[in-house]
This record gives structure tokens, C-alpha cells and sequence, in this order.
């Protein structure tokens, strides 16, 4: 609750105003593909991962930033971009440990968008200051405005994730809006951040809704990437083929889901990291973010995308709880189009996002399927991202849409075999559509 300031959702009913991304992974890797309709491999399109050079996690490292940024990067002048409550709760453990390794540091406070405008801000205020790093401090969205700024200002770049919601930390992506929160669109660099740090003590008090919407993004890392795979025109979101270390990665994502969400639960509940929430924030932060990036998306992102254009939606779920619902459909879609083994995988994902308290039928997510204006959008916007395509067969709006309300009746079954307890006890009821 303290970091809801940074947890900022697009809004949607403002006009959106795309810009023209900085770097293209398509046009480094698969300069020929990248330009196809949809996109594909093209002549000699190579298997790419990336990948943060440095990845440290464990509780209580806040303080040792200063050592890190000195040990590993070499810097004496950082620039630290801070989300509100750390200004109070973190900056003064980060600062001493400056001050133990020479290291002299100018704090501005994120609170806002990752607009172009606040980026442009932050670039005003340090390009001339001479900083060697930079180091952000919030969640996702604070990240997001860094790497932008850090690409611009040429210095590597700190990101320091103080939720386990979403795989954004390690990769080399930045989601940006307009100051009033409109999406504009994404920002790819050529290298993800130089060093990411997730404090599990920072984890462990930030509440179990977070910790659980990253289940659902992180569950998802899987099952399209071995969609990417399988399909041999499919593409990572490096715009190149995955390798079979995302592939081992996005598995071994899932698994250590499946046997630690639970136990991890608990160490939040007591606001203490126990092994178990270690490996479950592994999962949600280092192996969804590599995963994700060098596996690949497909229609279970397409249709979270979708989800955040529908303003119910929007207003209530986070973008793990929107996946949720996308790899549900995705599982389901695939069934209806005869991939093997998808009606199993449903049941096993489906009862554990039901354990987990993530959203199994649009009842859950706020979607009212008889909102005629709502689904025309969710489907078109849908079959508007270009990973939804990754699919190894003909996407359309009547598939999406088949996909959905499938899917919506197999949730509310689940529902009615296991309950929705766990669900209930994160959202305090039930939506009321």
C-alpha cells in the first residue's frame, strides 16, 4: 500500500499517441522479418538471449548498493531516482553506504508517469553533472523511466526492484505513457540493466496482492515461450528466434511456482523472507524477465493487453491478474485449435491460480461479456499486438473471442469445484457484474 504511488495504470480513455522507439532488436537481429506483416524470421534470423550482467537478490542489501555500484561498476557519482516512501524508508540506508565507498549522489523523487517529458526532466537536470550511474529505487514504473534516462545520459544503470509484480526489472523494455497516463507505447535498448538488486526483506513487507499478481505473469513465461519455440515462424520479443536456455528457463520458472507460491505466502503474511518467497521471487523477477524477453509472448499478452484497454478492467485488476486471465485463454485457444496436451495444462494452471488468489473467469477480472463496446475493443486490440501472431496458426477476432468465453466457462467450473477463497481474501469480494 505504502508504493501505490508507483504503481501507476495507463488510462485509457485518453487518446493514444504513439512515438517512434529510439532502438529496433528487429532491425539489429532480423532486419528482414521485422518489416513482414505479421512479423517472422527472416533470411538467417539467429537465436539471441540477453540478459543483466549482474542479478543479486537476498534481504536486507539496500545498504550494500554502495558497494555494488563501486565493486562492480567502477563509479564515483550516481544519480538515484527514488519513489516517495523510499525517500524515508530506503535512501538513508543507500546513502551511507555511498558514503562508505566515496561514491557522491544527487536524489530525485520519481512520483508520476514514465512520461518523455519526466524523462526529458531528469536528463535536464543530470546530463551536465557528470554522473557515471544511475540508480533507480520503486517498481516497475520508476525502472522504466530510469532506463530511458540512463540510456540517454550513456551510463549503466542500477535498478533496484522493490516489488515482485511483474518480470519488467531485468529486461531491456521500458512501457511509457503520457504525463495524464495515456499508453504512447515501448522503448528496447540494446543491453538490460547492468546490475539488478531485489531486497526479499523490502519483498516480504510489501504486501501479498503484488507478490501474487507476478504468479501470473511469471506463469505465463512458459507457455508462450514454448509457443514461440514450437512454432518455427514465431519470434522473441528481441524480434529472433528463442534459444533453448529461454526455453529451459521458462520452465524451470513455472516449476519453482508450482512447488513454492504457497509456502512463499506465508513468509509474506509474517513479513519475513522464508527459501520459499527467495525462489518465487526468482521466478517473478530474473526468470520471467529472461524468459519473457529471449523465450517470447503470445495471445496470453495479447489478451492482457487487451484487458488493460477495457476500463473495468483496468480500474481494478494489476497486469500479472490480466495475464492471469490471457494464459487461461491462450491455453484454451489452443485447445480449440488441437496443440496437444492444453486441456491438462488448463487444469493444472486453473487450480493454481485458484489456490493463489489470481482471477480464473471474467467475473473475477471485472469484464462483462454482454458489454458489447468492450469486447469489440478487447478482441481487436487483441489481434492488434504483433506477438498475439506468434500463435502457430490464424488468429482472428472470432477465435479470440471463441477463446475467451471458453475459457470464462471452464473458470467459473473451477470455481464451483474449488471455490474462490483465496481470490476473496486479496480483493475483498467478488465483482459485482
Amino acid at each position: 500500500l505504502a508504493q501505490v504511488t508507483d504503481w501507476l495504470k495507463p488510462r485509457r480513455d485518453l487518446e493514444f499517441v504513439p512515438v517512434a522507439m529510439a532502438f529496433s532488436h528487429g532491425e539489429v537481429y532480423n532486419p528482414h522479418g521485422c518489416k513482414c506483416m505479421p512479423r517472422m524470421p527472416g533470411d538467417n534470423c539467429p537465436k539471441v538471449l540477453v540478459a543483466p550482467p549482474h542479478y543479486i537478490q537476498g534481504p536486507n542489501i539496500m545498504p550494500s548498493l554502495g558497494r555494488y555500484v563501486s565493486k562492480l561498476l567502477g563509479c564515483r557519482k550516481v544519480g538515484m531516482l527514488i519513489i516517495p516512501f523510499g525517500r524515508s524508508a530506503w535512501e538513508p540506508g543507500i546513502v551511507e553506504g555511498f558514503k562508505d565507498h566515496g561514491i557522491s549522489w544527487d536524489v530525485q523523487t520519481f512520483d508520476g508517469a514514465p512520461s518523455y517529458e519526466a524523462v526529458d526532466h531528469l536528463v535536464g537536470i543530470w546530463e551536465k553533472e557528470g554522473l557515471e550511474a544511475l540508480v533507480a529505487v520503486g517498481g516497475g514504473t520508476c525502472g522504466d523511466c530510469a532506463k530511458l534516462v540512463a540510456f540517454k545520459l550513456k551510463v549503466p544503470l542500477v535498478n533496484v526492484s522493490t516489488l515482485a509484480a511483474t518480470d519488467a526489472p531485468c529486461s531491456a523494455l521500458s512501457i511509457m505513457y503520457t504525463v495524464e497516463g495515456a499508453y504512447r507505447g515501448g522503448e528496447v535498448y540494446p543491453q538490460s540493466p547492468n546490475i539488478v538488486a531485489v531486497d526479499t526483506a523490502v519483498i516480504a513487507s510489501a504486501g501479498k496482492r503484488s507478490l501474487v499478481s507476478g504468479f501470473g505473469d511469471a506463469m505465463s513465461t512458459y507457455y508462450e515461450a514454448r509457443t514461440c519455440y514450437e512454432n518455427p515462424k514465431g519470434l522473441s520479443m528481441l524480434e529472433a528466434r528463442p534459444t533453448e536456455t529461454a526455453m529451459a528457463i521458462g520452465a524451470l520458472c513455472a516449476k519453482m511456482l508450482y512447488e513454492n507460491a504457497q509456502e512463499a505466502l506465508l513468509a509474506v503474511e509474517a513479513k519475513q523472507p522464508n527459501e520459499a518467497l527467495e525462489k518465487v521471487v526468482e521466478a517473478n523477477t530474473l526468470l520471467s524477465g529472461l524468459g519473457f524477453e529471449s523465450g517470447g509472448l503470445s495471445a496470453s499478452h495479447a489478451v492482457a493487453q487487451a484487458l488493460s484497454w477495457v476500463h473495468s478492467v483496468h480500474d481494478n485488476l494489476m497486469h500479472g491478474e490480466m495475464v492471469a486471465i490471457g494464459l487461461l485463454t491462450m491455453l484454451t485457444m489452443e485447445d480449440i485449435k488441437g496443440l496437444p496436451g492444453r486441456k491438462d495444462e488448463y487444469r493444472k494452471v486453473a487450480e493454481f491460480f485458484s489456490k493463489v488468489g489470481l482471477p480464473v473467469c471474467l467475473k473475477h477480472a471485472f469484464f462483462d461479456p454482454n458489454d458489447q463496446k468492450a469486447i469489440d475493443t478487447f478482441t481487436r486490440v487483441t489481434l492488434d499486438q504483433w506477438f498475439c501472431h506468434n500463435e502457430p496458426f490464424p488468429v482472428s477476432e472470432d477465435l479470440i473471442l471463441q477463446s475467451v468465453m471458453e475459457a470464462d466457462k471452464k473458470g467459473k467450473a473451477i470455481v464451483s469445484e474449488l471455490g474462490d477463497a483465496a481470490y476473496r481474501a486479496i480483493h475483498g469480494g467478488l465483482s459485482k457484474i
